[in-house]
């Protein structure tokens, strides 16, 4: 008899629906054998195909900070854009850079000449404040200055049928710049450490500069006024060191300028010029170092 109700119940279940068949269950509840845990379903009817769920754990859950990117083209690289700077929040910085050579620190690279003897630095410092318009999308305000300092107090050299020498050349500018700019950042790591950004600007740069010369011993000096347009292209990378703090580093690449002076020499003598042109290099004077804040 036991073994008669065991065959039953095996032909039963060999003949069972649910073996690779979709079994209708009318429920809007699953539950475990021991009825501790359910799921709910939103419909009135499911279909089973096999004789297991699985449930994925939270821990394994795709994440929700990833921004979708719009392939270029037909082409979907595949990379994956983190929210790195949420749409609503306000940024707010500042960058400078600061270069400086001393003719001492380069001996062996000016020996052909005699007597050099140069000094010169820059100086530049560019706060920033801006509003991210969209996830990763940041249009903001930039103010710049910059100094630049060159002086040449003695230069000869000595060569065969050529020999001359310059002494007392002194060149100061103070630069002002306003600017717009928009950057776009990619979040590296869905924990919001590591980012890229690329930072368009478009700024207006005025100032003033001072050259001077001692000429048979007599002072020349020239003075200029500049007016200038600047298009800029400065890529880099950002790390946030604590949870509103961050680290980076930029740097210009491209560059489309057009530039007015106006000049007056102690003389009377006036003139001026205009020029444009574009770089599409790697600026070493244009790298800077910054501190930007996320609230």
């Amino acid at each position: 008899m036991k073994l008669l109700i065991f065959l039953m119940c095996l032909t039963a279940y060999v003949f069972s629906p649910i073996q690779g068949l979709a079994q209708e269950v009318y429920a809007d509840t699953i539950r475990t054998v021991d009825g501790r845990d359910s799921i709910y379903i939103q419909a009135a009817q499911i279909k089973i195909i096999r004789d297991t769920v699985w449930i994925q754990p939270e821990s394994e859950k795709p994440p929700t900070d990833i921004i979708k990117t719009k392939a270029i083209g037909r082409y979907d690289r595949g990379i994956l854009n983190y929210r790195f700077i949420p749409k609503g929040n306000w940024i707010g910085g500042v960058t400078f850079s600061y270069l400086n050579f001393e003719s001492d620190d380069s001996r062996l690279l000016f020996s052909l000449l005699d007597g050099f003897d140069f000094h010169g630095r820059t100086l530049s410092v560019k706060p920033f404040v801006g509003f991210a318009i969209k996830d990763n999308v940041v249009i903001g305000f930039k103010f710049g200055y910059n100094h630049t300092l060159g002086q040449l107090d003695n230069l000869a050299l000595n060569m065969d049928d050529l020999d001359f020498s310059l002494h007392d050349i002194r060149y100061v500018e103070d630069m002002y710049t306003y600017a717009l700019f928009h950057r776009s950042f990619v979040g590296l790591d869905s924990d919001r450490r590591f980012g890229l950004f690329n930072e368009i600007s478009l700024g207006y740069n005025t100032g003033s500069s001072r050259f001077s010369r001692d000429k048979d011993e007599s002072l020349k000096v020239t003075e200029t006024k500049v007016h200038e347009l600047h298009l800029g292209v400065n890529p880099g990378i950002c790390v946030f060191i604590m949870d509103n703090v961050s680290a980076e580093v930029s740097f210009g690449v491209v560059g489309f300028k057009y530039r007015y002076e106006k000049q007056k020499n102690n003389l009377g003598e006036v003139g001026h010029s205009r020029n444009s042109g574009a770089n599409f290099k790697i600026n070493i004077l244009n790298i800077n170092i910054g501190i930007t804040a996320c609230f």
